[in-house]
């Protein structure tokens, strides 16, 4: 990783804490600064700084302990005022973000937020107040993440893939730059990639300006809800591929499935610990027997971020756990709940 560019990540995701917050977490030592990947507030709880290797906790003078003896405590004010500062003096803005249970912030971070939520007659979450902790990771650019997918996957030609792997695993950062190196022509063509950028982690769009480079040949619907900016991609901007994060919703999967329809590929990531997890999500488990996915991507845990663990064939995956000769596609109500089994259709992968 380039020193230079991650000691820059990390003083831009800290300084959009509170001034006090963000002076302790930047004199930590650049060491520290270089594998970070999450600033962890809770309050009358101690600063937590996650790296790679182990966390640490903080103190007043930006020194790491190993243990919580006279740490940082957070207060209510640092949260306050942290959240002022993250949503750049304009909370009422962000609301449909806090609503989410996020907030996005320039250059791609992001953080989490956890209080209490105001729930309206119908069950949905209109707002969240009184918030209690902030989890804020530090988005990196790591160029040639995607190296061992270009070689292994698409070296020869384009196909569906989902990548997955347990949170801060590196599935996010994976996907940028497989962005990246499929719009500027590293698979021997530049391929026409639409991201649709909903929590605008990937291409940190600010001021119509991306703070990530995803490629010459890519466009970015920034903000865009999953489904609909993949029913725009598709109509409008002719792609040869759509990359999207985290995906599992009903409305999602039915994006999705429009889009093979037009013979576009989509790159994707899901949060599963094994691909045998992913055999109990039914929306997962539609994808993959449409034919969406030919390959299934395993990351490995978070103190090795990108690490592939294991790369599958779909089809055998579906054939390992049904049988070659099993009937299995799979119907789903208009819900999107799952109803059992009927027949499958071909693989190619």
């Amino acid at each position: 990783m380039d020193t230079k560019n991650s000691l820059s990540r990390f003083n831009q995701a800290v300084s959009s804490l509170s001034p006090k917050l963000g002076a302790i977490l930047s004199g930590v030592p650049n060491s520290a600064k270089q594998s970070a990947f999450e600033v962890r507030l809770r309050v009358g709880k101690p600063m937590i700084l996650t790296c790679a290797e182990r966390p640490w906790f903080v103190d007043a003078s930006s020194q790491l302990l190993n243990l919580p003896k006279m740490p940082y405590i957070v207060t209510q004010n640092d949260i306050a005022d942290s959240i002022v500062s993250m949503c750049a003096h304009s909370v009422h803005s962000h609301q449909q973000e806090f609503k989410n249970g996020f907030i996005s912030i320039r250059g791609g971070h992001r953080a989490g937020i956890c209080g209490t939520a105001v729930v309206s007659d119908s069950g949905a979450v209109t707002a969240v107040r009184e918030i209690t902790s902030v989890n804020l990771r530090i988005a990196r650019e790591v160029p040639g993440a995607a190296n061992a997918l270009m070689e292994q996957i698409f070296a020869d030609k384009l196909c569906g893939c989902l990548i997955i792997g347990i949170p801060s695993s590196g599935k996010t950062t994976i996907l940028r730059d497989l962005a990246r190196q499929l719009a500027n022509g590293a698979s021997g063509r530049f391929v026409k990639v639409a991201v649709v950028d909903e929590r605008c982690e990937l291409g940190a769009v600010f001021d119509g300006v991306p703070q990530n480079d995803l490629g010459y040949s890519s466009d970015i619907l920034s903000g865009y809800p999953k489904a609909f900016g993949i029913e725009i991609a598709v109509r409008t901007l002719s792609p040869q591929v759509i990359i999207c994060d985290e995906i599992g919703g009903g409305a999602e999967v039915s994006g999705i499935l429009e889009s093979i329809n037009a013979g576009v590929k989509i790159i994707a990531t899901a949060h599963a610990g094994s691909v045998n997890e992913l055999l109990r999500r039914p929306q997962i488990m539609r994808l993959m027997e449409s034919g969406a996915f030919q390959k299934i991507v395993l990351l490995g845990n978070s103190q090795k971020p990108g690490e592939i663990r294991q790369i599958v064939k779909t089809g055998d995956l579906l054939d390992q756990n049904f049988g070659d000769d099993t009937d299995y596609t799979f119907n789903f109500d208009d819900r999107g709940a799952f109803r059992g089994s009927a027949y499958r259709e071909g693989f190619d992968a």
